[in-house]
């Protein structure tokens, strides 16, 4: 369960690499809406990690897996 309101918190929320927009994927990660970085988030006992160091970089192939997941 996510310890926050992604309805009221998604809209705030932005990537602290990029400063673009971020999408939830599930309850596990956000995903970064930058073509470029292309990163990912983790979640962590619902409380999302926006820390650079925490994020993973994603090949394009998972990076737009994520985000067409993420738009379901």
């Amino acid at each position: 369960m996510l310890a926050f309101d992604p309805e009221t918190l998604l809209p705030l929320l932005q990537c602290p690499v990029s400063r673009k927009p971020l999408k939830l994927v599930g309850e596990e990660c956000l995903v970064s809406t930058d073509p470029e970085t292309r990163l990912r988030f983790p979640i962590v006992d619902g409380i999302p990690v926006l820390l650079e160091e925490e994020a993973t970089a994603l090949s394009e192939d998972e990076w737009k897996a994520l985000v067409a997941k993420a738009g379901e």
